[in-house]
C-alpha cells in the first residue's frame, strides 16, 4: 500500500490505501509496549528523519518500525523534491495565466474526467491532482504544476 501510495499519491485507490494503513497502525499500536509506543509517540511529535532514525535505533524491533523507515523516505524525498517543485512552481508563475485560462485549463482536465474539482480558475489539491495525473498520462514530467509542455500538449489535444 506504501509504494501505491508513493507511486500513486492521487491514484484511484489512494484513499482506501490510506485507511488500511490507518488500521494497520491502529492494531500495530495496541499491540505495542508502552516503551515504544512512547518513543514512537515522540516520534511523531517532532516529526523529522532525526527523530524517525532515534526511534528505530532505541527500537530495532519496535512495532512502527515500517512507519518510521517509510516517513524517514518521505521526509527525505520531500527535502529532494522541494527545489523542483520550487522550480515547478516558479515556471507555472512565469506563464501569467489569468483566471479566465486557469478555468479553461480545469474544464479540460474535467472533460478528460481527471476530476480537478470546482471549476473556478483556483488552483487547489485536486487540480494539483488531475495536473499531475494528465501529465503522468502524456509522459510529462509529473510536478502537478502547469508549464509550457503541458499548456501546449492540452492545446493539441483540444483540437484531435
Amino acid at each position: 500500500m506504501r509504494s501505491y501510495l508513493d507511486r500513486y499519491p492521487d491514484g484511484a485507490f489512494a484513499a482506501e490505501a490510506r485507511q488500511s494503513l490507518d488500521t494497520i497502525q491502529k492494531r500495530n499500536r495496541t499491540a505495542a509496549a508502552k516503551s515504544d509506543r512512547e518513543t514512537w509517540d515522540r516520534a511523531v511529535r517532532t516529526d523529522n528523519a532525526g527523530a524517525y532514525r532515534a526511534y528505530l535505533s532505541e527500537q530495532p524491533r519496535g512495532a512502527f518500525r515500517a512507519e518510521a523507515t517509510a516517513r524517514i523516505n518521505q521526509l527525505e524525498q520531500a527535502d529532494a523534491n522541494q527545489a523542483g517543485k520550487a522550480a515547478a512552481q516558479a515556471g507555472e508563475r512565469a506563464l501569467a495565466l489569468d483566471p479566465i485560462s486557469l478555468r479553461l485549463v480545469e474544464a479540460r482536465l474535467s472533460q478528460l474526467g481527471l476530476d480537478p474539482g470546482t471549476v473556478d480558475g483556483n488552483i487547489d489539491r485536486d487540480t494539483r491532482g488531475a495536473i499531475r495525473r494528465y501529465q503522468r498520462d502524456r509522459q510529462i514530467n509529473a510536478t502537478g504544476y502547469l508549464d509550457q509542455a503541458t499548456v501546449s500538449q492540452m492545446l493539441t489535444d483540444a483540437f484531435r
